[in-house]
């Protein structure tokens, strides 16, 4: 559903370079924001897009929470390998960014997670999900409605999967519990930006990372008209302004 394409995004700049990660099924559309403002700031930039992604739900269907950050992995690599490196990603990508921030602590020198998908809504799907595991049933895919964007044209313009292989968002939802209890380990400065009106990963999400970082210097957002997909939704000038003033802090 949605239009446009699902390319990766990349833009030359100075360091710090700012690698950030789209949700579940969804695209480097998702965090284009986060690439344009590191592009005014003269940052470089990039924006993958993960395995599985960007094509049919078939191909998302096979892959797990290992394939995504392996992926995610690889890309920091190179990207530090020229200088420090800051860390975004929206819903899922939330999670990649914090596990590269734990994983690379001397090279990492910032994080935006935005619309942080560490616990999924109850009681549906995560208590629909856990019995699906429990009861170890074969892999199907569930249908998606709209995306969760209170922006009409928005909404209808953002490009994702129609529907989510079940498999793929249980190893999301146990990545989510495991890395919860290894927070304490992300201490580069983290900005936490989340809509009140999410429907995917609730609002709660924000305050509870926000407390279990290992981060001193740490600033939560909440925006009161905007659902999950906050970089697209009806307070994106204001994502977009705490993104910038984030970001332009790190690159003195």
């Amino acid at each position: 559903m949605g239009e446009g394409v699902a390319d990766p995004l990349v833009v030359a700049g100075r360091t710090p370079q700012v690698l950030a990660f789209h949700g579940l099924t969804g695209t480097p559309q998702e965090v284009a924001l986060v690439v344009d403002v590191a592009r005014e700031l003269g940052l470089g930039a990039e924006a993958p897009l993960l395995p599985g992604h960007g094509s049919r739900v078939s191909d998302l269907a096979p892959t797990r929470f290992a394939d995504w950050l392996a992926a995610a992995e690889q890309h920091y690599v190179r990207m530090a390998a020229a200088g420090p490196v800051i860390v975004a990603g929206l819903s899922m990508g939330a999670l990649l960014a914090f596990h590269l921030a734990k994983n690379h602590p001397d090279t990492t020198c910032g994080v935006v997670a935005l619309s942080n998908a560490m616990w999924l809504k109850s009681p549906w799907p995560t208590w629909g999900l856990k019995l699906v595991d429990r009861l170890r049933l074969p892999d199907f895919w569930m249908a998606k409605s709209a995306p969760d964007l209170g922006d009409r044209e928005e909404r209808a313009l953002h490009l994702t999967y129609n529907a989510q292989p079940v498999r793929a968002v249980i190893s999301l939802l146990r990545a989510g519990e495991s890395l919860a209890e290894q927070l304490q380990g992300v201490k580069a400065p983290t900005l936490i930006l989340h809509g009140a009106l999410d429907n995917v990963a609730p609002v709660s999400n924000a305050w509870r990372v926000a407390v279990r970082l290992g981060a001193v210097q740490k600033k939560t957002v909440i925006f009161e008209r905007s659902h999950h997909i906050l970089t697209r939704d009806v307070e994106r000038d204001a994502v977009r302004h705490e993104i910038e003033a984030f970001l332009r802090a790190l690159a003195k």
